[in-house]
């Protein structure tokens, strides 16, 4: 009786172990520290303006220039801490370490900004929290990556998009109407409480790597061991065996039964993947400047690029814009980004079909419909219906064009960070180097993020908002253009490179 409740309760514990490392729930705890990060960062832009008259003592005639630089400060900590902390990510055994600092870091500069009295600690909690976020873009994607595998990331990409939207649809307009109702302290315990529920999340996890080397210890601890000089069992000596070895293998017993013409076709493809190894074995140039020097990489970086400089710069002038048109308010104004955050709702599905069918053709295609999208929004100048339901089909568009495009720019950065390997002083492989791409992209992303407002604000007001939305266009033309040449590989090599 004894040893079938025990029995029970191994079992139980095992499947415990098996949901906490499952690909749906390290799917779902990436995606929820994607919310955080984004509530965290626009919870506070109903919040902004008081803090800093109320509490930093700036009058009304300042508030507006340094609004702006609370959010610049967060975009530039970003850009400046995201390669170091891509490279700690790839270099640490755990990722779930840097993961748990990353929150900590960023739970420390929410209560900061919480308590600031002054300009200096606004500042330095905006610049902590810029630095905290950097781990949900580099280590949190590495972890998924780790989790789903390369072959199903745009897929899950499309989870973590809907997060995204969810978020920025919701932050600033749960913060506001708490604001009014509760006041400031409510603001700030209600940042703290998702930020709660995301430690939590990241204790429950189970990293997959780490679940493996405790299997494979349990099972070695029961093994026999081999000869009598105790050279350790036989399981743990299968377990460090090279994966070059075990493909060999593998190889001679199909070729064992297999004809002439597979022989040769095997032989073949031993003799490109020995010539592969030896090419990783003698390059000696660091990940990050290999990543650099890729065309292709550098095209997803551009692409990361842009998108984030229509999106940021869009959203930045549309609301003033729709309020000169249509008089709407704050309210209107933040309902009206409904349209453009609904489509993100498909994002799996189209990341599911991209990993299927290839990349490159939806990315240019989710480029190539925001080109017309963005220069036709001109045509809304008038306070009617017919502009108001103009305007909601392309606001949809956009929206839908967006969420082609970033699941597969986020699945080309990390097919390329994981072929991007390093090497200990023998030649042999240690890690992947998916946080130090990430890490690229968030650098891509953020001065996108930086970029966009202050051109498109500076665009409306010297030269209207037409040219304005051409520039937008046109960048996403000009980018349609560099993603189908090199997004997957180059687009007239020989063979599908994808």
């Amino acid at each position: 009786m004894a040893e079938r409740r025990r029995s029970r309760l191994l079992k139980m514990k095992s499947r415990i172990v098996h949901f906490r490392s499952s690909s749906a729930f390290m799917t779902f705890v990436v995606a929820y520290a994607v919310f955080t990060e984004q509530f965290l960062f626009a919870v506070i832009v109903p919040v902004a303006p008081f803090s800093l008259a109320q509490r930093a003592h700036i009058p009304d005639s300042g508030t507006q220039y340094w609004v702006a630089w609370l959010f610049a400060t967060y975009g530039i900590a970003s850009v400046v801490s995201s390669p170091i902390w891509g490279w700690w990510t790839d270099r640490n055994s755990s990722r779930r370490t840097p993961f748990l600092v990353g929150l900590l870091w960023l739970l420390g500069a929410t209560v900061l900004l919480w308590l600031a009295s002054s300009k200096a600690l606004l500042i330095l909690s905006r610049i902590l929290q810029g630095v905290g976020a950097t781990v949900i873009w580099t280590t949190g994607l590495a972890i998924l990556v780790d989790a789903v595998g390369e072959a199903r990331i745009g897929e899950s990409m499309g989870y973590v998009a809907i997060a995204l939207n969810l978020s920025t649809l919701t932050a600033p307009m749960l913060g506001g109407v708490v604001f009014a109702r509760a006041g400031y302290n409510a603001v700030f315990a209600m940042a703290c409480g998702v930020v709660a529920l995301d430690v939590l999340l990241r204790f429950v996890m189970v990293e997959r790597s780490t679940l493996v080397e405790k299997t494979a210890a349990a099972r070695c601890g029961t093994a026999m061991k081999l000869g009598e000089n105790g050279n350790g069992c036989y399981l743990c000596k299968m377990h460090q065996e090279k994966e070059a070895a075990l493909e060999m293998s593998i190889t001679m017993i199909s070729v064992a039964g297999s004809n002439s013409t597979d022989l040769k076709s095997l032989q073949h493809l031993e003799t490109h993947d020995k010539l592969q190894s030896g090419k990783q074995s003698r390059s000696r140039v660091p990940p990050l400047l290999r990543l650099l020097l890729s065309w292709r990489f550098l095209s997803a970086l551009w692409g990361g690029f842009a998108y984030a400089t229509i999106l940021a710069g869009f959203q930045a002038v549309l609301p003033l814009r729709l309020n000169s048109i249509f008089g709407w308010d704050s309210v209107g104004g933040g309902l009206i980004f409904v349209p453009l955050v609904a489509p993100g709702l498909l994002g799996p599905l189209i990341g599911a079909l991209a990993d299927r069918f290839g990349h490159r053709w939806f990315a240019t295609a989710g480029f190539v419909g925001l080109c017309p999208a963005l220069i036709l929004l001109r045509l809304i100048e008038h306070d009617t219906f017919a502009h108001k339901a103009v305007l909601c089909v392309l606001l949809g568009v956009v929206g839908l064009c967006g969420t082609c495009l970033l699941e597969p720019l986020i699945a080309e950065i990390t097919y390329l960070g994981g072929g991007q390997e390093s090497e200990n002083g023998s030649g042999n492989v240690k890690v992947r180097s998916y946080a130090q791409a990430y890490a690229l992209f968030n650098v891509a992303w953020e001065l996108g993020d930086t970029a966009g407002p202050l051109v498109a604000g500076l665009m409306v007001d010297s030269v209207g908002w037409k040219t304005m939305s051409l520039t937008l266009g046109l960048l996403a033309g000009v980018s349609a253009v560099t993603t189908a040449l090199w997004c997957g590989g180059w687009a007239f090599a020989r063979g599908d490179i994808e």
